[in-house]
């Protein structure tokens, strides 16, 4: 017997009717050959600088230097994978800004002691003869700088240049703004071009004078994209609910999302451009959306635990003259506490004691909820402490504890956390996961002292808990250095 045919929704049955809705010859930039193209550029490059110093200054050196395969290789396997973590290899990348070069050069350093780790002490053991200790240093210094460089100057040439790739918006007003305003925050560089889900909106400037205006009607983005096949699309965005847009036109940008023009949605581009995600675009079953699982049953996550006890436990052992130091400095400058500590929120919203060196007067924190810039609660030596971070050295007794973590969410003070969680929707859900010393959040927005400012580290925690990962965590890592190195601390 023939089975029935159950019916089916008209807006289902429309998307899944095949349609001829993609114009030909359409050219694409992300997942396009020109993006392939410069991302095995670069990696190419990147090895023939690594052959060409070693192998060079082996061969001017004669025979002072013996190596093994395994010397010439491995260093160049772990740069590469250093590399990536920081987007080396994501032509997305703003490789000609100045936090790009800190982090490259901060990337090199760690691919450096994890190869001589690696060669010197793993790859020798047993006795075999190791290379030249003083060849390996000077090739990594070489290919640390010259890579840079490459970058910088790829990215100055018409190869490298977004300024000329088109990005369509199709939004209703005040979507529109609220995407403008973010997108200019943010220093991207295409060409937008708006596209109203009313008549009303046409001609009408996207967030006030000088700003880009709605062009057209959403129903003409696809014949855009047919009049426009000779240029470059970075893709389309929906910055606007779904339910504004006729379901076929919905139809025609699924089809053109699958023949590699990226589709976004708000959500999406936020995650994808901007490594956040604003919780008004959430929904409240948010969190049980599938990988979540992952936070708390992965191996990465037992494994995350394993490394912060021998992390911590290495670094107050190592730095415990360092702590006495600063110990005896904080006691000679003013009378009270080494240690300041102060209740705070941890994972699932337990309450835990957190310690760090006292930066502040004794009872500062009841004359108010931030630390200010140049607040004059803030002792001389707390002010360098705060900069250098070397007041949340205590912290790792939390961490051994297992209260908190090297990397998560910033554990605020509970009287801070009250006040948020009335504020701003969605602010529990960064208690998924321990709090940590540095965070997503932290190295990507600087000290907060309003609400609005903790609404947007609240987007980057939000994005640390979505995609928690062995790789997310090794790019704090690498920014946290940076900000180390080149941030302030309040």
């Amino acid at each position: 017997m023939v089975p029935e045919t159950l019916p089916v929704p008209d807006q289902i049955a429309d998307i899944l009717r095949p349609k001829a809705l993609f114009p030909r010859g359409l050219k694409v930039v992300r997942g396009s050959a020109r993006e392939r193209f410069l991302m095995i550029v670069l990696l190419i490059v990147d090895c023939g600088i690594w052959l060409g110093m070693y192998l060079g200054i082996t061969e001017l050196t004669g025979e002072f230097n013996r190596y093994e395969w395994v010397d010439l290789y491995l260093p160049l396997l772990i740069s590469v994978f250093t590399l990536s973590l920081i987007g080396a290899y994501d032509p997305r990348s703003e490789m000609k800004s100045l936090g790009y070069s800190s982090e490259h050069l901060i990337a090199c350093l760690i691919a450096f002691l994890a190869s001589a780790f690696a060669v010197y002490i793993v790859a020798s053991f047993g006795g075999k003869i190791a290379s030249s200790r003083a060849i390996f240093g000077f090739s990594f210094l070489g290919f640390s700088i010259l890579t840079l460089l490459q970058r910088r100057f790829l990215y100055s040439t018409a190869m490298g240049s977004r300024s000329s790739r088109r990005l369509l918006v199709i939004s209703d007003p005040e979507s529109a703004e609220r995407f403008y305003k973010n997108y200019t925050a943010n220093k991207l560089r295409h060409k937008l071009h708006f596209f109203a889900t009313s008549e009303s909106a046409l001609g009408t400037h996207v967030a006030g004078p000088g700003t880009p205006v709605f062009e057209s009607l959403a129903s003409d983005v696809l014949k855009t994209l047919e009049n426009n096949i000779h240029l470059e699309h970075e893709g389309i965005l929906l910055a606007c609910s779904t339910e504004s847009i006729q379901n076929e036109i919905l139809t025609s940008l699924v089809a053109i999302h699958f023949q590699e023009l990226p589709v976004y949605t708000m959500h999406s581009f936020f995650e994808a451009y901007w490594h956040k995600m604003p919780p008004d675009l959430l929904s409240r079953t948010w969190p049980l959306d599938s990988g979540f699982q992952l936070v708390q049953h992965s191996p990465f996550a037992s494994l995350k635990r394993v490394f912060d006890v021998f992390v911590a436990a290495i670094t107050l052992l190592v730095l415990s003259p360092v702590m006495a130091i600063v110990a005896l400095l904080i006691k000679l400058e003013r009378r009270g506490p080494i240690i300041f500590s102060q209740t705070r929120v941890g994972q699932h919203g337990s309450l835990f004691t957190l310690y760090k060196f006292r930066t502040m007067d004794v009872g500062s924190e009841f004359k108010g909820l931030y630390t200010l810039e140049g607040d004059p609660r803030v002792t001389r030596l707390g002010h360098w402490l705060r900069i250098s971070r070397l007041d949340e050295l205590p912290q790792l007794w939390n961490v051994l504890r297992g209260e908190m973590s090297l990397i998560g969410p910033r554990a605020e003070w509970i009287k801070c956390v009250e006040r948020y969680e009335v504020a701003i929707p969605y602010y529990h859900f960064r208690h998924l996961v321990r709090p940590g010393i540095t965070g997503w959040a932290q190295v990507n927005y600087p000290y907060g002292s309003s609400i609005e400012d903790t609404m947007e580290k609240l987007m980057y925690d939000l994005y640390y808990i979505r995609h928690f990962s062995l790789a997310l965590d090794a790019t704090v890592v690498l920014k946290t250095l940076h900000v180390m190195f080149f941030g302030k601390g309040r």
